[in-house]
């Protein structure tokens, strides 16, 4: 079955990853893409939520291209006013028209000193590499490593160490391992979004 995706992405520096995912998508029977390139600069925030609204109620996955520029949310008046931040919190509401969709976050080459240490699991007997993702005020790395409790996978859960592709919400992929399996993570983040209850997803910074 095709899944229907949105991508969101910062056009200053994710312009071409995103044409190359269109490309990508475009000769698959995969993957439905319903993403877009509207310049929403002039747009009221009631507009920009609507016209959202209707583009995501369509979808069930949204990926958010994570690159040096959209790490960061900007902001205005101390409040985040951010297109991809709306086009995020908005795929993670819970609306009579549109579910909360799943979400994978792929992160560029530039951008992965900035999120990812990678060392040797110590804390376990098992032959395990553990990624560390510095804390970030982003809804990407809110929604990571947030699987309840009583439903996670890994045997060293208790020590703060999750499974990547099972314990959190968002998960979070290279962009060459994306590109390579790119139907696998989609399929992912749609099982997780039928399980969203088992997460404790995060919707807004504020």
């Amino acid at each position: 079955m095709a899944r229907r995706v949105f991508v969101s992405f910062r056009f200053s520096d994710g312009e071409q990853y995103k044409e190359k995912l269109d490309s990508l998508f475009d000769s698959s029977v995969k993957v439905i893409n319903c993403s877009e390139d509207v310049d929403r600069s002039n747009m009221t925030d009631d507009t920009i939520r609507r016209y959202l609204y209707e583009k995501l109620s369509d979808t069930s996955v949204t990926i958010i291209l994570l690159t040096p520029d959209a790490l960061e949310y900007k902001r205005k008046g101390g409040r985040i006013d951010d297109w991809t931040y709306d086009e995020v919190r908005y795929s993670l509401e819970d609306r009579t028209e549109n579910r909360t969709n799943g979400i994978v976050a792929v992160y560029v080459p530039e951008a992965r000193d900035a999120l990812i240490h990678t060392h040797k699991c110590v804390l376990c007997d098992r032959e395990c590499s553990v990624t560390s993702i510095p804390n970030r005020e982003h809804l990407f790395r809110k929604n990571m490593m947030n699987v309840k409790s009583a439903f996670a996978s890994h045997a060293c859960h208790d020590k703060d160490i999750f499974d990547g592709d099972k314990d959190s919400y968002c998960s979070l992929v290279s962009w060459d391992e994306f590109v390579q399996d790119y139907g696998r993570y989609i399929d992912m983040a749609a099982e997780k979004r039928e399980r969203r209850d088992q997460f404790d997803v995060v919707v807004r910074l504020q």
